[in-house]
C-alpha cells in the first residue's frame, strides 16, 4: 500500500513539475524567416546586382512598410475576386495595422474592377515578378519594413491566406 503511494505521488509530481519548469524557464518564440538571407542561384538573365542579404529594390512600387505583393498575370475575372475577396481579409484581421496591398497586372489583361493596380508591359511585368520580387511563379509575396522578402505563397487560396495571416500576427508579435 505504501508503495503504491510513493509511485501515485511520483506519477503526478513528474508532469507537474515538468509544466512548472516550462512555465517559468521556457521560451514560447516563433519567427518567420527571412527568405535570400544567404546567396542562393538566382535567375541568370536578368543582368542585376544583387547583395546578401537580399532586399526589394523596386523602382516601380513604393515599398516603405509591411507590404503584401499580389502579381495577377494569368488570373481570370473570377480568380481576381476570389484573390481580392481573401487579401481583404487582411484589412479584417489588422484594421489600421494592415500591410499595404500593391497589385501588379500586364497591360495586356482584360481584368477589370481593380483599383489603384499598377500595370506593367510583359517585359517589365516579368522583370518585377522574377528579378526584383524573386518571386518565382508564386503570385503572392509578403515584403517586411526592411524590404525582406518573409513569405512567398503558392496561390490565394483560403489556405495560403490564412498562412499570411499567422505569419503576419507572428511578424507584429501578435500570438
Amino acid at each position: 500500500m505504501k508503495l503504491k503511494s510513493i509511485l501515485l505521488f511520483l506519477a503526478l509530481l513528474l508532469p507537474v513539475s515538468i509544466f512548472l519548469f516550462l512555465h517559468f524557464f521556457g521560451k514560447n518564440e516563433f519567427v518567420v524567416p527571412v527568405f535570400y538571407k544567404e546567396e542562393v542561384a538566382l535567375p541568370a538573365d536578368c543582368n542585376l546586382d544583387y547583395t546578401f542579404p537580399y532586399k526589394v529594390n523596386s523602382t516601380k512600387l513604393p515599398l516603405s512598410e509591411i507590404s503584401v505583393v499580389l502579381f495577377s498575370a494569368g488570373f481570370t475575372s473570377t480568380d481576381l475576386d476570389e484573390a481580392l475577396f481573401q487579401l481583404g481579409r487582411l484589412n479584417d484581421e489588422f484594421g489600421d495595422r494592415a500591410p499595404d496591398l500593391f497589385i501588379i497586372k500586364e497591360a495586356s489583361d482584360s481584368l477589370s474592377g481593380v483599383q489603384h493596380a499598377l500595370t506593367l508591359e510583359k517585359a517589365d511585368y516579368k522583370r518585377e515578378q522574377e528579378c526584383v520580387f524573386l518571386a518565382g511563379t508564386n503570385p503572392i509575396i509578403l515584403v517586411d519594413d526592411n524590404k525582406q522578402i518573409r513569405g512567398l505563397y503558392q496561390d490565394v487560396s483560403l489556405k495560403e491566406v490564412d498562412r499570411l495571416i499567422l505569419e503576419l500576427k507572428i511578424i507584429y508579435k501578435q500570438y
